[in-house]
């Protein structure tokens, strides 16, 4: 009795059901993957960016505290009395703003003087000895105070800053913080974000427009905030959730302001930051919905016309899996699934063939990789040879030995070709017996006799099957007498002239194959590539040695031409000069404009040669520095004074800023301040627009001045170059203003014989920056690198 079956528990409805359920999955899966890739990436851009701005942030709030602590600074390096510390403070609160107060504590500790931008300080006298704000500004120079609050919501902070002069006492600062909103008032992020400052108490500082919560608010409960007033975390890790003063989720990122404490973060509520991702679950949530009513009719139609033809093809799968290929399956369905049938069908046919030839092809396959692995490992072999030994006669013993080996010959050998004799040498062999080897020695093998000269003529190789069926060569009898019968000869030939041969003979008679040619013709490159590199390494030993000595004979030749030189081209400047003066009479204002051309340009070619002779003196060991005491505020004065009028005329603000109390230098005084006066000519004559900034100051027994300009800049690729002799930067700018490329190459060799060092940092459309590191006292000349 056949069982009764429901439509549901038939091949029909599972299919259906299969197909509706994987793509319910696939749907569903693909969907969450999205959504939490989504997800991940929203949040990490949001934080990431809130990130980038909450540095921002805090970069600005540092800057405008060194700010006031440099204009503080000010006010406290020199000894004053009490009417020029009052009229220093008065100035001080009309140049910063932030400023709200500030009092002078004696070196007791004592208040002396108050001053308030509202008028209300006085002097208390009151003794402010124990108090951190003398004690540790005393101890650390600078004290940064926690911040606090007037009225309840207006926040202050205290820098307390030790004077320069010893004893001369403390100045106490009390900072408005009112005006960190304007520093933070443009950050946003999206249309709701905001950005704060908390002190190190966890109460809002200052904040954006967009946040809600008043100055003096207490925020250290949140849990975004909690972690940075920990103290044992001093650095927290970034912070990605939170929830904001009304309980609701934020993305947000912190960054640290270490000098004060206090902490930028910058927030953004999550759900704004979520709604991309809202959408994409809605436009998922109809596509998953689209996607079942497709799959459900889908699954219905092919699964009626394919469960009789796939049990059929299942039957004849079975049957083939049991070796049983003469049956053949019978699909008619005209579609796909009959093809596949026919294909079941011919698999059968081909199924017996393919076993019965399955073990031969293997069997062949492995010999030939084998064989193919040989080839490759001798060529590793030829090629590392080749690159790591300049040693020729070593290179091609292991060239001929492997050619042997891999052409499966019985010996080989490998002739040089003498061009002046017209003749083949041989220069290594192996498998040869000592006295053929000998006897292929006193043989003159001449090019236009021998198979190898037919070979490297037709640069091609020549296989020779039997020898005794060629002319009566000069090596054939020698051949033949060795028990050897088939020659394979490779020409080595390189691009205008030929090397050599390689050569590989057997026993046997008959061809080689055409792969061992091929082969046989890379290892003849292999050959070619050694004999050129040890050819081209003795002419390179050989040039080198020609070059020193031409190097050393142009830089004594350029040293020993100052006075040939420059006497008569001064002798020429000084008539012109005579002649503009009216020394020989009253001249036409023509011939007075070209003299001083004439004048102008002779200077600059004295300048020119100055530059050539100074770098041949140094190259060749005969520049002396003239060591001596000098003054580098002195230095950097004289190149203020000699460039100032070419700064003027190009509309650019010179500055220089050399600290106090510079010591006494020693060293070559006129040489440093041509160094100094190239680098700001060059700085001067490449800047269009902006400034060019001279600072000097002293660290660690070095002087380092530095050269500012707000030009071109210079490409990283050049920035090497340019302190190379007759280099300049490839660019059309510095092509238009001109020069020798000399200026920069001298200057760097006069100040590494000093000791020290001249670098360059450079960004394209910023400007250059060039560093001079002096030791202050030169006692004997350094060599230059």
């Amino acid at each position: 009795m056949t069982a009764v079956r429901h439509w549901w528990t038939g091949l029909f409805a599972k299919y259906v059901a299969s197909l509706v359920g994987l793509v319910t999955f696939v749907l569903a899966f693909n969907g969450g993957v999205e959504a939490g890739l989504m997800y991940r990436d929203i949040t990490n851009a949001v934080v990431r960016l809130e990130s980038e701005k909450a540095q921002f942030a805090g970069q600005r709030i540092g800057q405008f505290i060194d700010e006031i602590e440099r204009q503080i600074g000010w006010a406290t390096r020199a000894s004053a009395g009490a009417d020029q510390r009052r009229a220093d403070y008065m100035l001080l609160l009309q140049q910063v703003a932030a400023i709200d107060q500030l009092a002078w504590l004696d070196g007791s500790g004592k208040e002396v003087l108050n001053i308030s931008r509202s008028g209300t300080g006085r002097v208390t006298g009151a003794d402010y000895s124990r108090s951190p704000k003398f004690t540790q500004a005393l101890a650390n120079r600078v004290w940064f105070g926690p911040g606090y609050f007037r009225n309840g919501t207006e926040p202050y902070f205290t820098i307390a800053m030790a004077h320069a002069v010893r004893n001369a006492g403390v100045t106490v600062s009390e900072i408005d913080l009112g005006h960190l909103e304007d520093l933070v008032r443009t950050i946003q992020v999206g249309k709701t974000g905001y950005v704060y400052v908390i002190g190190s108490q966890g109460r809002v500082l200052a904040r954006s427009a967009q946040y809600r919560v008043q100055s003096g608010t207490d925020v250290s409960n949140l849990p975004q905030v909690a972690p940075l007033l920990s103290v044992a975390n001093a650095k927290p890790e970034r912070i990605a959730h939170g929830r904001d003063i009304d309980g609701r989720s934020v993305l947000a990122s912190s960054a640290s302001i270490p000098r004060v404490g206090w902490s930028v973060l910058v927030e953004q509520p999550l759900g704004e930051a979520l709604e991309p991702m809202y959408a994409l679950l809605g436009r998922l949530a109809w596509l998953i919905g689209m996607g079942l009513v497709v799959a459900a009719c889908a699954g219905a139609l092919l699964a009626r016309r394919m469960v009789v033809p796939i049990r059929a093809l299942q039957t004849g799968a079975s049957r083939l899996a049991a070796s049983e290929f003469d049956h053949r399956i019978d699909v008619r369905t005209g579609d796909e699934i009959e093809v596949l049938a026919s294909e079941f069908n011919r698999m059968a046919t081909h199924l017996q063939e393919s076993y019965s030839r399955l073990e031969q092809k293997v069997e062949e396959r492995t010999r030939d990789l084998a064989q193919s692995v040989r080839e490759l490992k001798a060529l590793e072999e030829i090629g590392r040879a080749v690159a790591s030994s300049l040693e020729l006669q070593s290179v091609l013993e292991t060239i001929v030995t492997r050619a042997v080996e891999l052409a499966r010959a019985d010996a080989g050998a490998i002739y040089r070709y003498e061009a002046s004799l017209r003749e083949f040498r041989l220069a290594e062999a192996h498998g040869l017996d000592p006295s053929l080897v000998e006897a292929v020695r006193g043989t003159r093998i001449r090019e236009s006799e021998s198979a190898m000269g037919e070979a490297a003529t037709a640069r091609k190789p020549i296989v020779i099957a039997d020898l005794a069926t060629i002319p009566n060569y000069p090596l054939r009898d020698l051949t033949l007498a060795a028990g050897f019968h088939s020659v394979l000869i490779v020409p080595l030939v390189g691009p205008e002239e030929i090397l050599g041969s390689l050569v590989v003979q057997r026993r046997e008679t008959g061809d080689f194959p055409g792969n061992i040619v091929s082969l046989m013709q890379t290892f003849a490159d292999q050959s070619v590539l050694a004999m050129a590199n040890a050819r081209l390494f003795r002419e390179i030993e050989e040039k080198s040695r020609q070059l020193e000595i031409a190097s050393q004979h142009k830089s004594q030749f350029l040293a020993n031409m100052s006075h040939e030189l420059r006497t008569p081209l001064n002798a020429v400047l000084g008539y012109a000069e005579l002649m503009v003066d009216g020394l020989y009479g009253q001249l036409p204002d023509k011939a007075v404009g070209i003299l001083e051309r004439m004048q102008a340009n002779g200077r600059h070619l004295l300048g020119l040669i100055n530059d050539v002779l100074d770098l041949s003196k140094i190259e060749a060991g005969q520049f002396t520095l003239a060591l001596e005491d000098y003054s580098m505020k002195s230095v950097v004065g004289s190149v203020v004074a000699a460039t100032e009028s070419l700064a003027q005329a190009k509309g650019l603000a010179l500055t220089a800023e050399v600290a106090a109390d510079l010591p006494t230098g020693r060293g070559d005084e006129r040489r440093l301040t041509q160094v100094l006066l190239n680098i700001v000519s060059n700085a001067i004559k490449f800047t269009e627009v902006g400034s060019v900034e001279i600072r000097a100051d002293a660290a660690n027994g070095c002087f380092q001045v530095r050269v500012r300009d707000t030009g071109p800049g210079i490409a990283p690729q050049d920035q090497a170059r340019i302190f190379e002799e007759f280099q300049q930067a490839d660019n059309s700018i510095t092509r238009q203003k001109g020069g020798t490329g000399l200026g920069l190459a001298i200057s760097k060799h006069l100040i590494e014989m000093h000791g020290g060092t001249l670098s360059l940092q450079s960004e394209l459309g910023v400007g250059s920056t060039f560093q001079i590191l002096l030791p202050m006292r030169v006692e004997a000349q350094s060599t230059p690198a």
